[in-house]
């Protein structure tokens, strides 16, 4: 049976709306109200996201459940886009105010009010003058001259640049910004606690988990934390430059240059946030005790991992999947690496650049998808470690999720599926999501 991807889906262009983005960064601003200047569908991915948020709580067995702001649409139809839809927003506006007495109205506006040429901006100012509370409209239009994360970070100025003052410092708080999976998830839960060993605590997560009452938090905070990946990412390279302003107006310093993912990541990470908040000590007092304890995991796997063979096969571009991490801990366990398949999931040019990241850490065995080699290759090892889910059912098969752990618990997690894959009988192969 041949080599093939399940459900393969390659991004050839870059392509995504504003509004949502918006509404991410919005969504749970208590006291903020959101309208969506747009058709009525338009806000079902507001609804959509909703739901997703709900289903990943629940995964991690999170007890709280946030409640989303009030998300209105002026509801632009056939007349408003030959006559203009101003007037409508202004009675939208008006009946949010009267309904819901927010603090704060945010308009996100979509491709269909850019394209009619409705001056949201000026309308959000008469309105503002009108109701006497802030108004405010983002710049961005839906798809047309904007995408997801262009709505997301011009939300988040728009709540620096007018719920934000000067403030004296609070030592030991920290405030994190960006999402990852929001501030219930497995990463801003294990941040926090790593955080807690030097004696640090986080006292919100902006944008999108702050009050407005709270987004003094920002400007008081000793430091602030942008999640992410790495920093070789276009988009965080632009949440560093919202990190940036906030520095810039509010003296706040930002760690932005490197991020706890991997064990090697999270020892220099764990230095710096001491090093820039002044717990040198307690930092290195942390790595010994994490470090230690991930020694102690790694050497109770080798009885079970030691001359294993396994076989690697990536279709994720190297923004999203760093090849380095898993390398480094099949050498610690004792695994062998058979070889690499790389799957038919990249753009051309991307799987170029891939290959030769593979080549520069490695120098195993690389093919392709669809060759005879490949299939060869990933029946004779014990397991695969896969980012994408192959449909041959007989393999063993470990798939690497998108979005990487915290500190050393991604590597834990993996010494833990990798044991447990290998109890999978032979003929009936399996999968285990990492």
């Amino acid at each position: 049976m041949g080599i093939e991807v399940k459900r393969v889906g390659v991004r050839r262009t870059n392509c995504s709306c504003s509004m949502p983005g918006v509404w991410r960064a919005l969504s749970f601003v208590r006291g903020a109200l959101v309208i969506f200047h747009s058709p009525r569908p338009c806000a079902h991915i507001a609804h959509g996201m909703d739901v997703s948020s709900f289903h990943k709580l629940t995964a991690v067995d999170a007890s709280v459940r946030l409640s989303p702001v009030p998300l209105l649409t002026s509801g632009l139809g056939e007349s408003e886009a030959v006559f203009g839809g101003e007037e409508r927003l202004r009675e939208c506006v008006r009946f949010a105010a009267e309904k819901y007495h927010p603090q704060a109205v945010f308009i996100a506006n979509s491709c269909v009010s850019g394209v009619i040429g409705d001056d949201t901006k000026a309308v959000a100012a008469e309105m503002e003058e009108e109701l006497g509370l802030p108004v405010m409209a983002v710049s961005a239009h839906g798809f047309l001259d904007g995408e997801y994360y262009a709505g997301y970070l011009d939300a988040a100025r728009a709540l620096v640049d007018r719920f934000m003052q000067p403030a004296a410092r609070k030592e030991g708080t920290v405030v994190l910004l960006g999402d990852c999976g929001g501030m219930h998830g497995e990463y801003a839960k294990e941040l926090r606690r790593l955080l807690s060993l030097l004696d640090l605590r986080v006292t919100g997560q902006f944008p999108s988990y702050l009050a407005l009452d709270e987004l003094q938090a920002v400007p008081e905070a000793e430091l602030i934390i942008l999640l992410g990946r790495w920093m070789n990412d276009e988009k965080q390279a632009q949440l560093a430059e919202l990190a940036a302003c906030i520095e810039e107006r509010f003296g706040t310093p930002y760690l932005a240059d490197i991020y706890p993912v991997g064990a090697e990541e999270t020892t220099h990470w764990m230095r710096r946030v001491g090093q820039l908040c002044r717990r040198e000590e307690a930092a290195e007092r942390a790595i010994a005790a994490e470090e230690e304890n991930f020694a102690a995991a790694v050497e109770k796997a080798r009885s079970d991992l030691a001359t294993r063979r396994c076989a690697l096969a990536i279709g994720r571009d190297l923004a999203w999947f760093r090849p380095e991490i898993v390398l480094r801990l099949l050498e610690k366990v004792g695994i062998t690496l058979s070889g690499v398949v790389l799957l038919d999931c990249f753009m051309p040019e991307r799987r170029d650049v891939m290959e030769e990241e593979l080549r520069r850490r490695t120098d195993v065995p690389i093919h392709y998808e669809g060759g005879a080699a490949a299939e060869e290759l990933l029946h004779s090892v014990d397991f695969v470690l896969t980012t994408h889910e192959l449909v041959d059912t007989k393999l063993r098969q470990l798939f690497l999720a998108l979005l990487p752990s915290v500190g050393w618990s991604m590597e834990c997690r993996l010494l833990g599926d990798m044991r447990r894959i290998l109890h999978r009988h032979e003929s009936r192969g399996g999968l285990i999501y990492g």
